[in-house]
């Protein structure tokens, strides 16, 4: 296989799910990645240490479980606040409710992550994220703006703890 970016795949420390993450790995080998799957229920020491020893040109987050939100700021804070900087997707199912989707998604990206990818598209999307990233670079990727509706206003101000 020709290797055309390293990428580190994971989980966040609340999701056991497995097949999200088989699925994902082949996606991105078909894509040229050399894949270091963390596997399940990934410690964010654990992604912290992969980076720092792996160099990755990208990092992919996925959850499935409907609490991936809260571990996804836990795991962006603490590679901030290590010094760690690298491109960093996430997606799947993050929260219980696909009404916080756009809410969730304006959060993520404003804390750093690179884009987001939620709902129905989210594959075809994360495609031409790869294909982008592949050509230009990952990190000069620009999300598309995340919509806010008006019932969502004040909670996007709110600090989530």
């Amino acid at each position: 296989m020709n290797v055309r970016f390293r990428c580190v795949l994971c989980t966040v420390e609340s999701d056991s799910h497995l097949w999200n993450l088989v699925y994902l790995q082949k996606l991105l080998e078909e894509h040229g990645a050399s894949v270091h799957n963390l596997g399940t229920c990934t410690p964010v020491e654990n992604v912290a240490t992969a980076i720092r020893e792996d160099r990755p040109d990208l990092l992919v987050v996925s959850s499935v479980n409907g609490h991936g939100f809260h571990g996804a700021q836990v795991l962006l804070t603490h590679l901030k606040e290590s010094g760690l900087e690298v491109a960093c997707a996430i997606g799947g199912k993050l929260t219980t409710a696909v009404s916080d989707d756009d809410r969730v998604r304006s959060e993520l990206l404003e804390l750093g992550f690179t884009d987001v990818f939620l709902g129905d598209d989210a594959i075809d999307r994360f495609q031409d994220f790869l294909k982008f990233g592949l050509a230009q670079g990952f990190s000069a990727w620009r999300a598309d703006p995340a919509l806010i509706t008006p019932w969502d206003q004040d909670a996007a101000t709110r600090e989530v703890f």
